[in-house]
């Protein structure tokens, strides 16, 4: 086999769409759709000096056998692959021990593979990474919801900051956006969903974005308090944002992740009409004295 640094996004984007639609080649954070991962593999995977951070190995014929790409972020990296079409483990493994040492900073990587990936969870036990979870891939499809005709929910206004913020940070303390953070983004694509009672007190928040140019959408934090925890809340305001994503015409289908620990959670999103698509193993692997 023949290892090269990425040239062409457009024929690893073919590749890994196609890979990515079989359950035993795929992987967690790479999508399906051939202009998707062309946008992000173009964003995403490019390091400093311009360089691609995606390596491939190339068959005698010149086709792609196996890839393997970082989204690296300072001494971490998000693993898309290993992805290999027929190759043996072994040769596998050189690859990977080549990519590590052209990257010497990172010290931990995380990969996201299907529970149905035999092949590369022989591989994670081979190079010692350690399982961290197992997550639910969740699918709302829209031939099959029925809209909610009422809705009780409203977009955010100034004064709902302080109840927001109190419960984000509850629900979600140290993750990737703050509410200040969330706030900042609203636009006509990036809504924050408030429920309250008549009271005015916070019963709960949906926060969620649509890329219309890539027909997606993607539920990022959805939370109910305390107070109102098992009364129904969580299903009405979950409905309510599936149905205002649905209204946009180019957005067929939703998708998310959940721990399949979070039984709460996900008993409400099956309750809403989310069915589960895949099944997800999470790994790290630190290469300190790799």
């Amino acid at each position: 086999m023949v290892i090269e640094v990425v040239q062409d996004f457009k024929e690893l984007a073919q590749f890994l769409a196609e890979m990515n639609t079989q359950k035993s080649f795929h992987i967690g954070y790479c999508g399906e759709k051939v202009e998707e991962i062309f946008n992000t593999l173009t964003e995403d995977f490019t390091g400093e000096n311009g360089q691609s951070t995606f390596h491939v190995a190339r068959n005698g014929k010149g086709e792609i056998e196996v890839a393997i790409g970082l989204d690296i972020d300072g001494g971490s990296a998000e693993v898309w692959g290993p992805y290999n079409k027929n190759s043996t483990l072994d040769a596998q493994a050189k690859m990977w021990e080549s990519l590590v040492k052209v990257y010497p900073a990172i010290e931990t990587f995380y990969f996201f593979l299907n529970k149905e990936n035999q092949k590369q969870q022989e591989f994670m036990k081979a190079i010692q990474a350690v399982k961290t979870g197992k997550h639910l891939i969740l699918e709302a499809v829209q031939r099959n919801f029925k809209a909610v005709q009422h809705k009780k929910s409203r977009r955010f206004i100034q004064r709902d900051y302080q109840a927001f913020k109190t419960l984000h940070e509850a629900a979600f303390p140290n993750t990737y956006y703050n509410a200040r953070t969330i706030v900042n983004r609203l636009n006509d694509e990036c809504i924050l969903k408030i429920l309250k009672s008549i009271s005015d007190e916070m019963l709960g928040y949906a926060y969620y974005e649509v890329d219309l140019e890539m027909e997606e959408a993607t539920l990022h934090y959805f939370a109910i308090s305390p107070i109102a925890q098992n009364q129904g809340y969580g299903t009405e305001l979950l409905k309510e944002v599936i149905t205002e994503i649905f209204s946009y015409s180019q957005i067929s289908e939703i998708r998310l992740c959940v721990e399949s620990e979070n039984t709460r959670a996900i008993h409400v999103y099956l309750k809403a009409g989310f069915e589960e698509k895949q099944v997800l193993y999470s790994y790290r692997l630190n290469t300190r004295g790799f």
